[in-house]
């Protein structure tokens, strides 16, 4: 047990040194806004017959702050990972990477896995959210974020709304570059294979090493940023939302 407390103190410093800050931090204020105030919204849809207004913000809740931890770890770890440009062969007075994998850098790996799934459960209660309470005609089995903003699109009532903006502009730029790389890690490969597997094959390509480190490298900052995106996305839903009662 006292070894699982230093663990996590560890991890934890992390949350203040990179400001990584959750909707359940705070006592639930986030930038001015109490977010528990959605459940004093009186709207019942009867249409979603397996929606829960608590338990549905109590899982967007624990699936943002999930993802703090899973950055916090991230951070923890990214010192000891394996650095590809550090490590080749000479051969034949040529460069050859090379890519054994140490205990942190697979640890590292799987928390990138985590975190594209976390994300996306996220945004799909968002999408949740924004069904049951504005009521824009999608079947509750077909709701995802990306069906509910489509919908939206294409319906007068939400046009120059700046909340409905900037849902709108998140799912076309940062939800669609995230999802993409997040179907691959459910449906096809994880992230570590899809990233042993391209070391392999640019063994000698020092630039194409370069491009996979900078993507490996970047990942505590690009959730970081995902997860102040994700935050200030239930902002603008909540506000959506209060707009059209």
């Amino acid at each position: 047990m006292e070894h699982l407390e230093k663990h996590y103190a560890e991890v934890s410093k992390f949350f203040a040194q990179k400001s990584l800050i959750s909707l359940s931090d705070n006592k639930h204020n986030y930038n001015g806004l109490n977010t528990m105030e959605i459940l004093n919204l009186k709207k019942v849809n009867p249409k979603f017959i397996k929606f829960n207004k608590f338990k549905n913000l109590i899982d967007l809740k624990n699936c943002n702050n999930d993802l703090k931890l899973l950055i916090a770890n991230l951070y923890l770890y990214h010192p000891h990972i394996n650095n590809p440009l550090n490590e080749f062969k000479i051969l034949e007075g040529e460069k050859l990477f090379t890519y054994f994998q140490n205990g942190p850098d697979w640890i590292y790996s799987t928390f990138v896995s985590c975190c594209y799934e976390k994300l996306y459960n996220y945004w799909d209660r968002i999408g949740d959210t924004l069904a049951y309470y504005l009521e824009i005609g999608i079947l509750e089995h077909r709701v995802t974020f990306a069906s509910v903003i489509d919908k939206m699109e294409r319906m007068e009532i939400f046009k120059s709304n700046p909340s409905f903006e900037y849902l709108k502009e998140f799912k076309e730029n940062e939800y669609m570059e995230f999802n993409k790389h997040r179907k691959e890690v459910v449906h096809y490969y994880q992230f570590e294979t899809t990233y042993k597997h391209q070391i392999e094959e640019n063994c000698r390509n020092e630039e194409e090493i370069e491009k996979l480190w900078n993507w490996k490298n970047n990942m505590p900052e690009y959730f970081k940023n995902q997860l102040n995106l994700s935050c200030e996305g239930f902002t603008k839903t909540y506000e959506l939302i209060k707009t059209f009662p």
